[in-house]
């Protein structure tokens, strides 16, 4: 008891030294700065919502009077109510269909209602329709902070403050978008990226009302932080401000152990030789994905194909793979988008995932070889979620998930599946950055300690086929000039067409390879796909693949290192893994392509090479 009083008083010290030293006061200080900031904006665009008690020719009677925010000369949207939407799962009722009618004109406040007119007389409204602000939510972009200053100010972190300070307001909102590195990318700055045609390529890619660019600068030896807001629609300048700050967040000190942290590497150099060709195996279907693993326990390890709607198990000796088992679904219902292998229940024997995708929606499941049975069975199934085996270094096989939206491939957080109790649960969520995340999808993802701090950096393949590692604390350490992945197949779960074949609710996902770590010979090494496509690395979303080889990087203290490239093969990149070879400690590596077949009938094949890896 006497040492859980002294730990006591000594953590009350700690904090009070906390509570009083220079980088609380600063966070502090700086966050007050942040806070002041979001409050003026606020106040700039204050909700109004209301509704249209009488009509009279062109003139409306509203419900809004004086005391509200609201004035002469305002401008508000009209809204037709309509049915109740229900949750298809909980059955609650989560609002109400709009019909946007138009806008109308505040022409007088009165003390009990105002006076307002239609901007197009032609729309007939009646009393019972709704009236709003144009911004109920309103939603940001935050552009790099300028700095003017010769303090050394931690501009990364000053943003990432304010994108969490106006996520905080319950009307605001910050989607995940780096500004800067599409400033960079499209050779733009915060001043040409508001020329109509730039604004117009900005919404095309992240949707958001209004553009919050940040300058740093100093008067009499006090820092100022002041900003300036435009709208993402037609550039105009919506408000500006400045705010007396004494403290920002100032830049860290730059680590020499792994990569600065204030520098993006951005190409590799390359060696050869790391590779040496074994052979090669047709198949005269398309491989969809494969993963290997002892399905029976064994001590054996045997390859898990799949084509759409077969799960195969082969043999492999000699160079030649052997078929032994199969798991058979209805053609042309099913239609498999991945296959994981790993012991997740720990009883020695591998289980196997199988994402899979019915109409629209996902109705995966798990096989495994039960003791006793001839082939693999079903021990979870009809499961709502994608899957996706990670192999961080040092550390045990990690199953992840992620759930499809109602009406878009991917929706919410990429979560752990453990077993406990004799049953599949959802553990923790993994944490991703939250300053790049759309597309935060469990595909073309990775994590694992990089430079052995004890924290999980993430590695992915973003929208537009670059390389990205971000640090635990989500800042980008790694953007590849090189473009990988480019995998011409696409996910539409939940994604529904009109007779016209015009997408009206979500838009395809672009599928997404692995990214495979490996340690040989006391090194570390990343083993990423790269499909090339026709008509150039600028044709970023182009999905016509000619031919495809595998790349791989080495980890080393500055950072990655490109090693080696296999030899360009015919066809897209469907999969690849890794196998240590019984009684050995060699390595072969296994890449499966698909090509459209020659001839008339137009079907695909697949062709598995492998290589040695030279330890």
């Amino acid at each position: 008891m006497k040492r859980k009083k002294t730990l006591t008083c000594l953590a009350t010290v700690f904090i009070a030294l906390l509570l009083h030293s220079p980088a609380f006061a600063q966070q502090e200080e700086s966050v007050a700065s942040l806070d002041r900031i979001v409050s003026q904006i606020d106040s700039m665009f204050p909700p109004v919502e209301g509704y249209v008690i009488a009509v009279e020719g062109e003139t409306l009677t509203l419900d809004l009077k004086q005391g509200q925010s609201v004035q002469t000369g305002d401008k508000l949207k009209v809204i037709r109510y309509g049915k109740d939407i229900i949750h298809p799962v909980t059955k609650k009722k989560v609002g109400r269909k709009e019909t946007d009618l138009g806008m109308v004109e505040i022409l007088e406040v009165r003390k009990d209602f105002s006076l307002a007119q239609m901007s197009d007389p032609s729309i007939e409204i009646q009393a019972g329709d709704g009236v709003r602000s144009p911004f109920q939510k309103l939603s940001f972009i935050v552009a790099p902070p300028r700095v003017k200053t010769k303090k050394k100010v931690d501009v990364d972190r000053l943003r990432l403050n304010l994108e969490n300070r106006l996520n905080r307001h319950n009307r605001f909102e910050v989607p995940s978008f780096e500004l800067g590195v599409w400033l960079l990318e499209n050779g733009l700055n915060t001043k040409t990226m508001l020329e109509p045609g730039n604004l117009e390529r900005l919404r095309e890619k992240v949707q958001a009302d209004l553009i919050l660019v940040p300058k740093v600068g100093d008067v009499k030896d006090k820092m100022v932080l002041s900003y300036q807001l435009f709208s993402t629609e037609d550039g105009s300048l919506k408000q500006q401000s400045k705010i007396l700050s004494d403290q920002l967040p100032i830049a860290p000190k730059v680590s020499k152990k792994f990569i600065p942290e204030e520098d993006v590497q951005g190409s590799f150099a390359r060696r050869e030789g790391l590779f040496k060709f074994v052979g090669k195996n047709e198949f005269p279907f398309e491989i969809v994905d494969f993963d290997i693993g002892d399905v029976n326990g064994d001590g054996v390890k045997e390859f898990i194909v799949i084509d759409q709607y077969r799960v195969m198990i082969f043999d492999y000796k000699n160079g030649k793979f052997k078929r032994r088992a199969q798991v058979k679904t209805r053609e042309g219902l099913n239609f498999f988008l991945g296959v994981d292998v790993a012991d997740i229940n720990g009883n020695g024997r591998d289980e196997i995932f199988v994402t899979n995708h019915i109409g629209s929606k996902l109705e995966s499941f798990v096989l495994e070889f039960v003791p006793g049975s001839k082939g693999p069975q079903k021990i979870w199934k009809d499961v709502n979620l994608y899957f996706r085996i990670i192999h961080p270094f040092d550390s045990k096989p990690i199953l992840l998930a992620q759930a499809p939206g109602f009406r878009d491939p991917f929706h919410g957080p990429i979560k752990t599946i453990q077993y406990t109790n004799n049953r599949y649960s959802d553990g923790p969520e993994i944490r991703t950055p939250s300053i790049y995340g759309t597309e935060f999808i469990l595909y073309g993802l990775t994590q694992t300690d990089l430079n052995g701090d004890g924290l999980q950096d993430t590695i992915a393949l973003d929208t537009e086929y670059h390389l990205r590692v971000y640090s635990a604390s989500g800042r980008l350490l790694v953007k590849s000039n090189d473009y990988y992945g480019h995998d011409p197949r696409i996910i539409d779960v939940g994604v529904k067409e009109d007779i016209a074949g015009i997408v009206t609710q979500g838009e395809p996902v672009q599928f997404k390879g692995r990214l495979q770590f490996l340690k040989s010979g006391g090194k570390k090494f990343l083993l990423l796909p790269r499909n090339h496509r026709i008509g150039g690395q600028l044709l970023a979303k182009a999905v016509i693949v000619e031919n495809s080889n595998l790349v791989v990087l080495s980890l080393t203290q500055e950072g990655f290192e490109k090693v080696f490239e296999t030899k360009k093969q015919r066809g897209y990149l469907a999969a690849y893994q890794v196998m240590t070879l019984p009684d050995s400690s060699k390595n072969q590596v296994h890449m499966a392509t698909v090509e459209k077949a020659r001839g008339l009938s137009g079907k695909k094949t697949s062709t598995i090479y492998t290589y040695d890896w030279a330890n």
